[in-house]
């Protein structure tokens, strides 16, 4: 039996920035708000807000192509991201000790819970997603290029026709420096409904979920993750 291991890493979350008077402010919802932000790096909350806007404003452009895909207006996705929930997190995997197993975990297996995410790597490595035959695949970094996963509620948006990949980072023997991540998630306005795609149903493929919000979706995924014993095991767990 294999035993996964997994070293601590550090992050940085960088979310929608709202006034305290806000009605989501206000309510205490998830991912909006102000954030706390280093008084020791001048600058950085600058830098991070204008990444995250450019970021943003990628990532609606791939939504207009998906929407493009699925046979919809172009424009189909940008109300539901009109006020996007997306989260900026600055990752740091320390380096792995002489000692490490070879197949020393830095991420558990997982897939994303929103709509989709670009990824930012350096080029230490360690990504491997996972394929509909259920073999991991190295994902080696490419140099000026973003990684970009499906997540759960794009799968369920779309009947299944798209779905959302199991992904993980291996930080083996061979990771003796520090790696770097820069992942997005890109997902839609809280109060957005989450129902089958008119073009991913018909007479013989009805819809396989229920409607929800996008608040509800992230929400139950939160409770299942950190607050219930019927979580998925370590090897399965959403993040």
């Amino acid at each position: 039996m294999t035993t996964w291991l997994r070293m601590p890493a550090e992050s940085f979350y960088v979310n929608v920035e709202l006034p305290d008077d806000h009605p989501y402010v206000r309510a205490g919802i998830r991912s909006y708000g102000g954030n706390r932000w280093p008084a020791s790096l001048p600058g950085f909350r600058e830098d991070m807000l204008a990444y995250r806007a450019a970021i943003t404003a990628l990532g609606a452009e791939l939504m207009a192509l998906i929407a493009l895909s699925l046979e919809l207006p172009e424009d189909y996705f940008a109300p539901m991201f009109a006020l996007a929930s997306g989260t900026l997190r600055l990752i740091h995997y320390p380096p792995q000790p002489a000692d490490a197993a070879v197949n020393q975990i830095g991420a558990g297996a997982h897939t994303d819970w929103g709509g989709i995410t670009l990824l930012l790597q350096d080029d230490t490595g360690g990504l491997e997603v996972r394929n509909r035959d259920g073999d991991w695949l190295i994902a080696p970094p490419v140099k000026d290029a973003f990684v970009v996963n499906i997540g759960d509620l794009l799968q369920r948006w779309t009947n299944d026709l798209y779905r959302s990949n199991m992904h993980r980072v291996l930080n083996g023997a061979g990771a003796r420096r520090d790696r770097y991540s820069v992942p997005f998630f890109y997902s839609p306005d809280y109060a957005s409904k989450i129902e089958c795609l008119p073009t991913c149903t018909s007479t013989g493929l009805p819809p396989l979920h229920p409607p929800c919000t996008a608040g509800e979706h992230m929400m139950e995924m939160f409770n299942l993750t950190y607050g219930r014993r019927t979580a998925p095991g370590p090897a399965e767990r959403r993040v």
